[in-house]
């Protein structure tokens, strides 16, 4: 295998004494490095020219990539892009990280030497004290949901701040989405008990209120096409079978969500969720 593919199967990058170890000669590496197909930051971190820039930043600054920056490229939600990078740094590092957020908080574990990304545990302790709690909930709550840790080990975790501590007896993965989280806790702070996921009628719905109301959510990369009818076409479904549907976007939820929370609140004064 050469050096482009080996590092594509290993995330388009990796610490030149992990490419040494992998049985790749300082030969291989430079002929690589000369037909530009592999890149070189930092003297110690080869990549692909296609890294991501975030990444990059971290692996040129020295730091490890953080918060909501190291949620963004594992793929975890999060409520927007960052304005600018997340990296941890050492208490007591000299390196000048200007035009940066840097944290410099010790995580609750270690990391590896060769890996400019933080651990998913000290990623989220940052969260924590970083975003705000409902924001923090639902990054949490996508941990989770995709499996990078569980919630059992989220409550054994000496935790170094009283935010994360609450967090992680909040979180469970209930949520497909972090718009789902932000909506189910926006409404039990209003005294409206709602459920996640509910099958009905061959789907899983989003949120339902009591018996009858249904919450739908786009997120910002909401579903186009074949998905997208399939979605409106189960709303009919609902609606014919007795439900009501309310469908709400992303930036109605995250820009509007007074507006949004009257509509709901009508709806429960209707008794709508009720039937």
């Amino acid at each position: 295998m050469d050096l482009r593919s080996w590092l594509s199967a290993r995330g388009g990058w990796a610490h030149r004494t992990d490419v040494l170890e992998a049985g790749f000669t300082r030969y291989r590496i430079q002929q690589a490095l000369r037909s530009a197909l592999v890149s070189v930051a930092a003297r110690q971190w080869l990549h692909l020219p296609n890294v991501d820039e975030d990444l990059l930043a971290a692996m040129r600054s020295g730091a490890r990539l953080t918060c909501v920056s190291a949620a963004r490229m594992i793929g975890l939600w999060i409520p927007r892009t960052p304005e600018r990078v997340h990296l941890a740094a050492h208490p007591h590092a000299g390196r000048d990280l200007s035009g940066f957020v840097v944290h410099r908080n010790t995580g609750p574990v270690g990391v590896a030497l060769r890996s400019p990304i933080d651990a998913i545990e000290n990623v989220l302790a940052r969260v924590a004290t970083c975003v705000p709690h409902i924001e923090g909930l639902a990054i949490w709550e996508s941990a989770i949901n995709r499996r990078f840790v569980t919630a059992e080990h989220l409550e054994v975790i000496d935790w170094p701040s009283l935010a994360a501590r609450r967090l992680a007896q909040e979180a469970d993965g209930a949520s497909d989405s972090g718009l789902e989280t932000i909506v189910v806790h926006r409404l039990s702070r209003i005294g409206i008990a709602a459920l996640q996921q509910v099958p009905l009628l061959g789907h899983r719905v989003d949120v339902l209120v009591g018996r009858r109301l249904v919450i739908q959510l786009d997120g910002y990369a909401f579903h186009q096409g074949e998905q997208r009818r399939s979605d409106i076409a189960h709303d009919r479904r609902l609606r014919l079978a007795g439900y009501t549907v309310l469908r709400f976007d992303y930036r109605e939820v995250m820009e509007r969500w007074p507006v949004v929370e009257r509509q709901i609140v009508a709806a429960v004064a209707q008794r709508l969720h009720l039937g």
